[in-house]
């Protein structure tokens, strides 16, 4: 998630360069033919053009718009685990009195709401947004690595690596691990720690929990449906490819040297429009190791320090500071 106000020329031209160095050669081939070859045939009429721009411009924001939803849904959604934490942790910590199974239950949580994490960021090649600017911002980080290296850290940092080798095979290990707490809450109840009624509202939350979870994998696995995605660049391509022709009739009534104003205009306007579409290529995926995405790593730090700080632990883990003006 992106937290500065400012945005820099690296940044800028990290999401542009591509399409500015592509429109900068279009608009000299379209004003070399028109100016030096005398192709006068070449210049279409502005306001078909213009029409165009409008109709994109409105498609654009209908796609974008359909992108901010699933950002905003992602960010409720963990959200929603963050509370559900809190209200678990508190109600493991008042309900069970040995201090210890407390501590492996909670550890247990924050060891899930990481996998979890973990899982979200798995690359899905079809469902991963196919122009990578928005990763390589953040690529440098240590909070962005391949899931397989990235889970074998987090079961050597828990000091579990006995588990890693049981569970590395299943196919979705987040799941696994809240299950075998729905284990724990059970024996809680036979071995008459809690009773029926506290083990029901345990396994409320833990439900819960799947729920949310399965929110997440849904953003995650559908990705915006690929007729607007693809119709929406279409689009654009389109309008920047005619743009410069469009502009050649309007600039040359500007005087002898107004034809070369064909050129950074086209280059201006064609990268507004392309922005436009990029933000939302970039959003739709909210889970995509990007510097738009929703800051997940930050979410379960703040959780796990949350929980620790209930169970009165003072050596806190520090909180996730943001990388290259971007909360991971």
């Amino acid at each position: 998630m992106l937290i500065n106000k400012k945005i820099t020329f690296e940044a800028i031209w990290l999401f542009g360069k591509k399409n500015v160095l592509q429109t900068l050669a279009l608009s000299v081939i379209v004003v070399f033919l028109y100016q030096f070859l005398g192709l006068k045939i070449i210049a279409i009429p502005f306001l078909p053009v213009a029409s165009i721009g409008t109709a994109v411009a409105f498609y654009v924001g209908f796609k974008n718009n359909q992108a901010y939803d699933r950002l905003w849904e992602a960010r409720r959604l963990w959200g929603g685990i963050t509370n559900t934490s809190r209200i678990l942790a508190a109600s493991i910590i008042s309900l069970v009195e040995d201090k210890s199974k407390q501590i492996n239950f909670l550890n247990r949580h924050i060891a899930y709401i990481n996998i979890l994490r973990l899982q979200l960021r798995k690359t899905i090649p079809w469902a991963t947004n196919r122009e990578d600017y928005h990763k390589q911002y953040v690529s440098a980080s240590d909070e962005i690595k391949e899931f397989d290296i990235a889970i074998e850290a987090l079961f050597e940092k828990l000091d579990k690596k006995e588990i890693f080798e049981k569970v590395k095979h299943k196919g979705n290990i987040a799941s696994y691990t809240l299950k075998y707490q729905f284990d724990v809450v059970t024996k809680l109840k036979r071995e008459k720690i809690i009773d029926e009624y506290e083990h029901s509202d345990l396994t409320k939350l833990l439900a819960e929990l799947y729920n949310l979870q399965g929110g997440c994998e849904r953003i995650k696995t559908t990705p915006l449906f690929r007729q607007y995605s693809l119709f929406s660049r279409i689009f654009v391509q389109l309008f920047i490819f005619l743009l410069p022709f469009a502009l050649l009739t309007e600039m040359s009534k500007l005087g002898e040297y107004g034809i070369w104003l064909v050129i950074p205009f086209t280059v201006l306007i064609s990268w507004v429009f392309m922005t436009m579409e990029q933000i939302g290529e970039a959003s739709e995926n909210p889970f995509d190791s990007g510097s738009t995405d929703i800051p997940i790593s930050f979410i379960c730090r703040n959780i796990e320090i949350d929980i620790l700080e209930m169970l009165n632990e003072t050596n806190l883990p520090p909180k996730i500071e943001p990388f290259n003006d971007v909360l991971l």
